[in-house]
C-alpha cells in the first residue's frame, strides 16, 4: 500500500502569512462636477458634493449625478481663490429635521464674513433644499482673502466642530491663531439648537474662562485647517494644517482632551517661526506627521486632511487616517504603531494634482474629490481579496485559487511547482506565493510536513477526545492495532515535546495539563506501524 508522505500539516510561526503592502486605487464615481470642495452623506446612500461656486450636487450611484442641484446659493457666496462654499455637513437627526450646515465666504459688499449657516430640505422633494431656509449661526469677520479653514463636522457627541484659518495673507502678523479672543486660527465646538441658535457645550475647555476668552473655542494655534475629521467610532479629532513655506502637518486630538494649542504662528511643524509668541513650548501639541512644503524642497503645497476609514469593505484600511495634497496628489495614511507612536505610509504614489477633499458615504466608505479632473473617486484597497489558504489533503498540499503559484520548501523555490497543488518532497516547511492578479502577491501560512509512514487509509488515524484538550486526552487506537505503543508529541517544528510508553489495549489516557497551549502532532508507534492525529492543547 502507498505510504503517506506527511503525518500532518501544522501552521508554523517561523514563516507567517504575508499580504502585499497596503495600497489604494481610485475608482471614478462621478464626472463633470466643477470646483469640488466637500463631500458628505445624509445617511441614506446618496453623496452630496459641495462646489466652491455655491451649489451642492447629489450623486445617487456610480456615475449618476442628478441634473438639478440640491442647493444653489451662488448669490450668497464670494467665489475666488480660497473663498466660496467650502464646508458641508448634515445634522445627525437629518432624517427627522432635514437640517444641514454649510461654511461659506460672503462677498465684500455683504461684509466679507465667514458664514456658518443652516439650511433645510424641501418638505416636498428629498433631492431639493429650500434656498430661502437659511438660518445664520455665526458671522465671522475676515481680515483678508486667504486661510479660511472652512470645514465643519458633527462628532459622535452631537456637537458641531468648525475649523477657521488665521485669515492672514502670510505669517499671521496679528497672531490671531494664539489669541483666545478671536475665532480665527481655531477649532470651535458648539451645540446647535432646534430654533437656529446654539449653545456652548459645558465641557468646552474655555466654557467658564470669562473675560474676552471665547467659550466656543475647542482648540487653537492653527494656520489653515482646511479639512477636519471627527472619528465617529472614537470621537478623536484629526485635521490637516497647510503650512506657510516649510512644513504641512497632520494634527490629532484624543477624544478625552481639549484646549490643545497646535503652535501656529510660533511653530510651523517642528520648525520655529515666532517662538517667543508662545509662552511655553512644552505646553504645545505637536503634529503627528509633517510633510516638507515645495518651498522647503518637498512636494506638498497644501495638505488636504482626510478621514479615518471605518468602512467594512476593506479591512486592511480600517482605522487608518488617509490624507492627500493638492499639488502632489499622493495618498498617505497615518496609523498608531501600538507603542504610542505613529506610522506614516504612502498608499498611492504622486501623479494627480487637484485633490481637495475626502468624504464618507453612509456606510463609511471613502471618496475623494478633485478640482482638476472634476471627478469624485471611490477610494478602494488595491488588493482587497482574502489571503489564499494552504491545506493538507493527506498526500499533497493545496493552495486556494490564484492566477499563478510559486512553491517553497524550507525557503528554496521549487521551480517545477507552478500549479495549485504539490506532493511534498520530504519533511520540512512548505509555503506558496500566490499571484491573485493585479500585482497582488500573497504568501500563505507555512505548513510543517513530517513523514510518518502511515498507510493512506483514513481509518488508520488516532481518534482523540476531547480535542482541544486541557488536562487529559483519551486516545482511541485504530481497529486491529496491537502491541506495546509509544506515544510521541511533536510541536510544529517536529521537535519531540513528550513521550508516553503505554500498553496496547486499544485506548490510552494521556496527561497534557502542563503542555503549553498550541497545536501538536500526536504519533503512536508500534513495531508494526505508526498512527497519528493533530492535537490542540488549550487552557
Amino acid at each position: 500500500m502507498a505510504m503517506l508522505a506527511i503525518a500532518a500539516a501544522l501552521p508554523n510561526a517561523a514563516h507567517a502569512q504575508t499580504a502585499p503592502p497596503v495600497q489604494v486605487k481610485l475608482v471614478p464615481w462621478a464626472n463633470n462636477i466643477n470646483n469640488i470642495t466637500a463631500i458628505a452623506s445624509c445617511g441614506d446612500g446618496r453623496l452630496f458634493v459641495a462646489t466652491q461656486g455655491g451649489s451642492i450636487r447629489i450623486v445617487t450611484d456610480s456615475m449618476t449625478v442628478l441634473p438639478e442641484p440640491f442647493l444653489n446659493i451662488y448669490w450668497l457666496v464670494y467665489f475666488v481663490g480660497e473663498q466660496g462654499l467650502i464646508g458641508l455637513t448634515f445634522d445627525p437627526d437629518y432624517a427627522n429635521n432635514g437640517h444641514f450646515y454649510v461654511n461659506y465666504t460672503q462677498p465684500y459688499a455683504a461684509g466679507h464674513n465667514t458664514i456658518i449657516a443652516r439650511f433645510t430640505v424641501s418638505p416636498d422633494d428629498p433631492n431639493i433644499a429650500d434656498p430661502n431656509s437659511e438660518v445664520v449661526l455665526m458671522s465671522i469677520p475676515q481680515p483678508g482673502d486667504m486661510h479660511k479653514g472652512g470645514d465643519l463636522q458633527f462628532g459622535p457627541d452631537g456637537n458641531l466642530y468648525i475649523t477657521l484659518g488665521d485669515g492672514s495673507e502670510q505669517g499671521d502678523p496679528d497672531n490671531h491663531a494664539q489669541g483666545l479672543n478671536t475665532r480665527l486660527g481655531k477649532i470651535l465646538r458648539i451645540h446647535p439648537l432646534p430654533d437656529g441658535t446654539w449653545e456652548v457645550p459645558p465641557d468646552n475647555p474655555f466654557a467658564t474662562a470669562g473675560g474676552d476668552t471665547l467659550p466656543e473655542i475647542f482648540a487653537y494655534g492653527a494656520r489653515n485647517p482646511f479639512r477636519l475629521s471627527v472619528d465617529h467610532v472614537t470621537g478623536d479629532l484629526w485635521f490637516g494644517d497647510v503650512g506657510q513655506s516649510s512644513y504641512d502637518e497632520v494634527n490629532y486630538m484624543r477624544a478625552d482632551t481639549s484646549g490643545e494649542n497646535f503652535g501656529w504662528h510660533c511653530y510651523e511643524g517642528f520648525m520655529p517661526s515666532h517662538p517667543l509668541d508662545c509662552t511655553d513650548p512644552g505646553l504645545l501639541t505637536w503634529p503627528i506627521s509633517t510633510q516638507a512644503n515645495v518651498m522647503n524642497g518637498g512636494s506638498f503645497c497644501a495638505l488636504i486632511g482626510g478621514k479615518v476609514y471605518r468602512g467594512q469593505a476593506y479591512p486592511r484600511l480600517y482605522g487608518r487616517y488617509l490624507y492627500t495634497d493638492y499639488c502632489a496628489g499622493m495618498i498617505r495614511s497615518v496609523r498608531a504603531n501600538g507603542t504610542g507612536g505613529w506610522v506614516d505610509e504612502q498608499l498611492l504614489p504622486p501623479g494627480m494634482a487637484g485633490n481637495t477633499t475626502f468624504g464618507e458615504s453612509s456606510t463609511h466608505e471613502l471618496f475623494l474629490g478633485n478640482q482638476v479632473t472634476k471627478r469624485v473617486y471611490k477610494v478602494v484597497d488595491r488588493c482587497p481579496m482574502p489571503p489564499p489558504l494552504l491545506t493538507d489533503a493527506g498526500d499533497s498540499l493545496h493552495c486556494s485559487p490564484a492566477a499563478s503559484y510559486a512553491w517553497y520548501w524550507n525557503g528554496t523555490l521549487l521551480p517545477d511547482a507552478t500549479g495549485p497543488a504539490i506532493a511534498p518532497q520530504g519533511d520540512g516547511q512548505y509555503w506558496a506565493v500566490a499571484d491573485m492578479g493585479g500585482g497582488c502577491l500573497f504568501t500563505t501560512d507555512t505548513l510543517q510536513v513530517i513523514h510518518t509512514g502511515i498507510p493512506a487509509a483514513g481509518a488508520m488515524a488516532l481518534r482523540l477526545f476531547p480535542n482541544p484538550a486541557r488536562d487529559q486526552v483519551r486516545v482511541t487506537l485504530p481497529s486491529g492495532a496491537n502491541g506495546p505503543f509509544t506515544f510521541t508529541l511533536l510541536d510544529v517544528t517536529g521537535r519531540i515535546v513528550r513521550q508516553w510508553p503505554t500498553a496496547g489495549n486499544g485506548m490510552a489516557e494521556l496527561y497534557v495539563g502542563d503542555i503549553a497551549p498550541g497545536r501538536y502532532l500526536l504519533r503512536g508507534s508500534t513495531p508494526s506501524g505508526s498512527y497519528c492525529a493533530a492535537l490542540n492543547v488549550a487552557r
